[in-house]
């Protein structure tokens, strides 16, 4: 099952230069995922072109780039199946209200990660429905 790293940690002095190291050997590891989500994300915003403002299209689009960086750098999610509802709602709205400065609000946030959702599984074929809140059938 998918995990969310949360809290500190706390790195002794004499560490901290392997402590580097493993973050870059982590974030090379994470770097197919992470593009993956990118070409995803930049197809999601065509998509909304075609349907809303230039404007609108840069809100959501602008969420779902910070929940890509949530994905790769606070779980050990591996692919968008992974994803569950609670990372995808719960624990990144509480990591964005932390990290992010804007003026999103909680719907914002919802509503951009349930079109994407949305367009994953129409345009794409990648279903989640735990996220989706759907059940299988």
């Amino acid at each position: 099952m998918a995990k969310v790293f949360t809290g500190k940690v706390s790195i002794p002095g004499e560490n901290i230069e392997e402590y580097f190291e493993a973050l870059k050997q982590a974030e090379k590891e994470r770097e197919p995922f992470k593009t993956y989500l990118e070409c995803l994300r930049d197809d999601f915003y065509d998509s909304l072109l075609e349907k809303y403002t230039e404007n609108t299209a840069n809100k959501h689009t602008g969420t779902i780039t910070m929940f890509i960086e949530f994905l790769c750098r606070q779980t050990d999610v591996s692919s968008i199946e992974e994803i569950t509802k609670g990372i995808a709602n719960t624990h990144f709205r509480s990591w964005y209200k932390r990290k992010v400065w804007d003026n999103a609000t909680e719907n914002d946030l919802k509503v951009g990660i349930k079109k994407f959702f949305e367009f994953l599984a129409k345009e794409k074929g990648i279903e989640n429905n735990k996220v989706l809140q759907k059940k299988k059938t």
